[in-house]
Parts: C-alpha cells; sequence; structure tokens
C-alpha cells in the first residue's frame, strides 16, 4: 500500500496566513498525488486531533468533510478525498503511526520534530529528501510539487512498470 502522510498548516498552506500555497491550489496537488499511485491519505496536522476530540462528544461531526475545507483547494474531489483519507490517531506522536513497512511518503514543514519526537531521528536523517520532505513553510509549493514528481509512480499507475513480461 502506498501512503502519504501530510501535514496542512506550512505544507500545503502558507505558514501563519492559511493561504494555501500557490503552485498547490486548484487541484494541482491532487492531481499530482494521484499520479503517484497513492493508495491512501493520512492527515497528520493538529486539526485532526481537534476533530477526534470533537468526535467524542459530537460523532456525526463530519470531519474529514472539515480538513477537505480547510485544504482551501488543494484536493478539488471531496469523494475521492474522503475515500482516500484518514486521520493519525495522536498528532503529536505523528510520526510513531508512519507504517515503515509500507510504501510510505511523509510531508510535513516539521518533520525532523515530530520524527525526534517519536524517537525516530534516525529514520528522518536516512530518509529527508527522500521519502520525507520538509517542506519550506512559508514557500508557494514549488517544493512539494518537485518532491512529489520525483516519487517513483508505482505499478498500479505505470503502465510500463504494470506490465507483466511477455513469454
Amino acid at each position: 500500500m502506498r501512503t502519504l502522510y501530510f501535514d496542512i498548516d506550512g505544507t500545503l498552506l502558507i505558514l501563519n496566513t492559511g493561504e494555501p500555497k500557490p503552485a498547490l491550489e486548484g487541484g494541482t496537488l491532487e492531481q499530482v498525488i494521484r499520479a503517484t499511485g497513492v493508495d491512501e491519505l493520512v492527515c497528520v496536522g493538529n486539526f485532526a486531533g481537534i476533530v477526534r476530540t470533537v468526535w467524542t462528544v459530537k460523532p456525526e461531526y463530519d470531519g474529514l468533510g472539515a480538513i477537505f475545507r480547510l485544504c482551501r483547494g488543494v484536493f478539488r474531489d471531496e469523494a475521492w478525498f474522503r475515500a482516500h483519507t484518514r486521520l493519525v490517531v495522536e498528532p503529536k506522536l505523528r510520526a510513531a503511526e508512519v507504517e515503515l513497512k509500507d510504501d510510505w511518503w511523509y510531508m510535513d514543514d516539521q518533520a525532523e520534530k515530530y520524527f525526534e519526537d517519536a524517537d525516530r531521528a534516525e529514520i528522518f536523517r536516512m530518509h529527508r529528501g527522500r521519502r520525507i520532505l520538509e517542506p519550506a513553510p512559508e514557500g508557494n509549493g514549488d517544493d512539494v510539487l518537485n518532491w512529489m514528481v520525483s516519487i517513483p509512480r508505482s505499478a498500479a499507475t505505470d503502465p510500463v512498470r504494470g506490465r507483466r513480461p511477455s513469454a
């Protein structure tokens, strides 16, 4: 399973303004994510913890809808987003929830901090710039797109790699 763990503020949105990073707007990020063959999105942002808290008192709260709206247009297809997204259980320990046995990818402007907090600093050092992106929190999102494009396509989305050898 190919999983993309993503933060929102400082990763998809410009830190402290809440505006979408220009390069990611209009569903551009969603298109690139889909092209890489991601099977599951995991929101690791702090708002995931708020949603989980609200769910304890109001189980019918539309948490995924709230996260979708919070992303402010970097995702366009709400049905696709809902079908592929789950929320991290504990945002403070987000890096501890990364399933290292899977085909995982992680983007978070505070990735180093969260991997250190989870006693996974060595994992961060080994994969920084490859499986882990720590984007510029106030950047325009080009670093996110360039990193996503560098992810090898999965066999499921690559017609050449997905073919079986002919006899």
